[in-house]
């Protein structure tokens, strides 16, 4: 037979169970998405190792080493790893770790050798990064002080997240960043999937990350309808601590309930939340869709409505609570804050609600807060903001429905000049109130009207517009307030 057909005969011997094969294990996964490097579309790393076991599949090894240099023979399969790596523009640096493991015996064709060999991935992975850059202008009366206009590298944060299969299922995820004056650690944790005996109980997350209270706060601060949360979710709710928690999306992810236990955590950057220090914390939340249609081939037409509770009970180790807001601009100053309360702890308890109908976004949250102090008397402070958006180039607001938020906005069309190319623009409007003011604490009232428009050029990169006209009474100094600002966010 002549060589060169011999070869091509083995290698289709080879190669026909393993396309078979792999082709079962494709056909699990469904259809295969498109490159997030050539689409707008967004990947799923992180999305759960049980994604990587669809992966595995047999695959034909050629250019083999000739058996002497494969080392003694065992029973033991021969296995080795290899390292890939691949850049996806807009969406990041890619790693994969691989075990590569031989099966039975090879086939030596001339100077070349084959065998089948079982790919698995042990390990997928995205390196990637955040920047937003912030603008701000105010125009207030000369009772208030520290409204310096000027520009602000607002976050800058790197990061690593992925799924592994090395020893236990687990997502991980470790993101370092920048705000003004200090470095912090954000969203650093790992999850793990399955439980064993306690499946009943969900995910069990380790580590540094948002804690689950709140539709606004609870998501990515990419995600929000405008540059800040509103003014009582950044005084009440909490934000970034350090804990454990357990949970997960019910009745065909209708529902998701979240538990968990927190502290104060290491290297934390503040962005918003609560200021109270020294604590231990407890806090539930329970999310359902009594409607909801979603149509993947028709985004755009998406209907829901979002219910949720959330309740938070903190024990103060320093004996102190404290509640404090800006005026939903992160380079104006504090101008309502009650101080320290002297306090061993506090109960918050928090309602969410959300509509969508198309390009139309209603959304709303309230807040109450009883406040034990350690006289005796019971401090109640609390607020509530409602928002709405529409997307006047058709796009709906994306919902998660693993965590019960919002998701990423991706646009129908990128912005290309010159290509009819505009991306997406969205029109948003906010009114918030929260109130510090209670027994003998003064810590003021403050409501803020904001108006905002959101271009999303990308997927990965937004340009915002936001104007805010906000009034501080019931505390010195007093008075009303404009805020012209502008956001620059970009990630990978």
């Amino acid at each position: 037979m002549n060589s060169k057909l011999k070869a091509a005969t083995i290698a289709a011997c080879l190669v026909g169970p393993a396309v078979v094969m792999s082709a079962k294990v494709r056909a699990d996964q469904g259809k295969e998405p498109p490159s997030p490097s050539s689409t707008n579309a967004v990947s799923e790393v992180g999305s759960g190792p049980e994604k990587l076991k669809k992966q595995t599949q047999i695959s034909l090894a050629t250019n083999l080493p000739p058996v002497a240099e494969q080392g003694p023979v065992t029973n033991k399969p021969s296995k080795h790893f290899e390292w890939s790596s691949q850049w996806k523009g807009w969406d990041g640096l890619y790693l994969k770790l691989t075990s590569k493991t031989l099966l039975g015996n090879t086939f030596a064709v001339e100077s070349n050798r084959y065998g089948f060999q079982l790919d698995e991935t042990q390990m997928e992975g995205k390196i990637g990064a955040k920047i937003a850059v912030d603008g701000a202008a105010f125009v207030t009366g000369k009772q208030f002080t520290g409204f310096d206009s000027g520009i602000e590298l607002r976050r800058a944060r790197v990061y690593a997240k992925g799924d592994c299969l090395l020893l236990l299922p687990v997502s991980y995820e470790l993101e370092v960043g920048y705000i003004p004056s200090s470095f912090y650690i954000e969203n650093s944790f790992l999850e793990f999937h399955r439980l064993g005996i306690l499946d009943f109980l969900g995910t069990l997350k380790i580590g540094q990350y948002q804690v689950p209270m709140s539709l606004e706060n609870y998501g990515s601060s990419r995600d929000m309808m405008f540059m800040e949360p509103a003014a009582p979710l950044a005084a009440l709710a909490p934000g970034v601590n350090a804990g454990i928690q357990v949970g997960q999306p019910v009745l065909a992810k209708r529902m998701t309930w979240a538990l968990g236990l927190f502290t104060d955590g290491v290297g934390v950057g503040n962005d918003f939340g609560e200021a109270t220090k020294d604590f231990g914390r407890a806090v539930g939340r329970l999310t359902g869709l009594p409607i909801y249609h979603f149509d993947p081939e028709y985004p755009g037409s998406q209907r829901l409505v979002h219910l949720g509770l959330s309740g938070s009970l903190v024990y103060a180790g320093d004996s102190t609570v404290q509640y404090r807001s800006r005026p939903e601009s992160h380079i104006a100053p504090y101008v309502v804050d009650t101080g320290k309360i002297d306090a061993n702890g506090a109960y918050t308890f928090g309602a969410e609600g959300a509509w969508i109908n198309g390009p139309l976004c209603v959304e709303g949250e309230l807040l109450h807060s009883w406040v034990p102090e350690n006289t005796g008397q019971e401090l109640n402070f609390g607020g509530f903001y409602g928002s709405a958006s529409w997307f006047l180039t058709g796009e709906s607001r994306p919902y998660d429905l693993a965590k019960g938020t919002f998701g990423r906005v991706i646009p129908k069309t990128n912005f290309n000049f010159g290509h009819g190319g505009w991306g997406a623009f969205e029109v948003a409007g906010r009114y918030s109130f929260v109130n510090l003011n209670s027994g003998n604490i003064e810590g003021g009232r403050m409501s803020m009207i904001t108006g905002g428009v959101n271009w999303y050029l990308h997927s990965h990169l937004k340009w915002r517009f936001d104007y805010g006209l906000g009034h501080v009474r019931d505390r010195s100094p007093e008075g009303y307030f404009s805020i012209f600002q502008t956001r620059l966010e970009v990630d990978f």
